[in-house]
């Protein structure tokens, strides 16, 4: 769960290893440099790599890195969507020469944490993967992630969990107003259930909504959770409705930490998926609910019951 608290007891269990190690534990804020990539081996290399360092060295610079003497971090959320190229100089250039990351103990003494780890890409999962074979008795990486580690390299972790019943940075930054991303889609649920049958409308619609997601830089894995809990808690569908938008949900794809689908078919997927939730929101309301249900077939009893009653004093008047 995010706000859970991940990050504090982290840094509380970075200061315990400093003062273990007797070095003061500061962390301080610092940009990421574009120019740590490893020497290429060949001319040609050496030439993409230095037109792609040029392309990328604004972009990368404008990206904070933590570090203290005892970690680095870096926090994936903040890459917008970039962790495969930002990671890829840091991580295979560890080892080759400047040791600028390097502790003074032993194993595992250089410390690379990520926050906000469910977010990695598929490449940088594979990245992480490579280095952790090559430098697995130096390196010691710890992840702050709200999913398990990803299956391709879960056998190298250990989880932690770290419980609560609140979303404390939720609830920070929330004292102004602020909504959160379920209560948006909560709402959206609740007008949907009252609206009449999709028209051409609803794409643009739908569309205004998808471009919301993308201007805020929010994940596809973000929000296909954020869409679980709001099915599973919503009070503006019946279940019959809720099974089917799970069965939906569960027929997209890349939905784990660590898997990535290309940012072009992104806003495609999500369009699919919310037309799709526009759609059966709509039968739910064109369908009795449960009480209506109900109360229909008692009325039906009822006037059966009375039309039998009728026949018979008619019989009985008759004879």
């Amino acid at each position: 769960m995010s706000g859970a608290g991940k990050r504090v007891a982290l840094q509380r269990r970075l200061a315990e290893i400093a003062a273990l190690r007797g070095l003061p534990f500061n962390i301080t804020m610092r940009p990421l440099q574009g120019n740590t990539a490893a020497a290429p081996s060949t001319e040609e290399s050496a030439t993409a790599t230095t037109a792609a360092t040029e392309d990328s060295t604004a972009e990368v610079g404008q990206i904070m890195m933590e570090s203290s003497l005892v970690h680095t971090g870096f926090d994936i959320a903040r890459m917008s969507m970039q962790d495969k190229q930002v990671l890829r100089p840091i991580l295979l250039g560890l080892g080759q020469g400047s040791q600028v990351l390097a502790g003074q103990q032993g194993r595992g003494s250089r410390i690379l944490v990520f926050y906000h780890a469910h977010l990695l890409s598929s490449e940088s999962v594979l990245l992480i993967q490579s280095c952790l074979e090559m430098n697995e008795g130096d390196v010691s990486i710890w992840f702050t992630s709200e999913l398990p580690a990803p299956q391709r390299i879960r056998d190298w972790f250990v989880e932690i969990p770290v419980a609560t019943t609140e979303d404390r940075s939720l609830a920070a930054i929330s004292r102004g107003g602020i909504a959160a991303w379920t209560d948006v889609l909560h709402a959206l649920f609740a007008k949907w259930s009252k609206l009449p049958p999709p028209t051409i409308e609803t794409i643009k619609e739908v569309k205004a909504i998808v471009y919301e997601f993308l201007m805020r830089n929010l994940r596809w894995t973000e929000v296909i959770h954020y869409l679980l809990d709001v099915i599973l808690t919503n009070t503006s569908i019946t279940e019959a409705q809720r099974r089917e938008c799970i069965r939906i949900l569960s027929t997209y794809e890349a939905t784990a930490s660590g898997y990535t689908i290309p940012s072009y078919r992104i806003p495609v997927l999500w369009e699919s998926l919310f037309l799709q939730f526009r759609n059966v929101v709509h039968s739910v309301t064109s369908e009795p609910k449960a009480g209506e249900l109900n109360a229909s077939v008692t009325n039906t009893s009822r006037s059966r019951e009375i039309s039998r009653r009728v026949k018979a004093n008619s019989q009985i008047t008759t004879s």
